[in-house]
């Protein structure tokens, strides 16, 4: 499994990082804020969404 940083979203308080995990059957996109998970989501385009909402 690969995990790569994808973006690096900066929010008034908090640092949001989108992640790609690869594997070899699947590609988990997970959101991060400040370290720790936050959600998971079907494409990185969702993950930056959200990241941008919440931050």
């Amino acid at each position: 499994m690969t995990k790569t940083v994808v973006e690096t979203i900066y929010g008034k308080y908090s640092k949001y990082e989108v992640v790609k995990d690869s594997g070899l059957i699947s590609t988990r996109i997970t959101l991060y804020k400040d370290g720790k998970v936050e959600g998971s989501y079907s494409s990185v385009a969702e993950a930056v969404e959200a990241a941008r909402r919440k931050g």
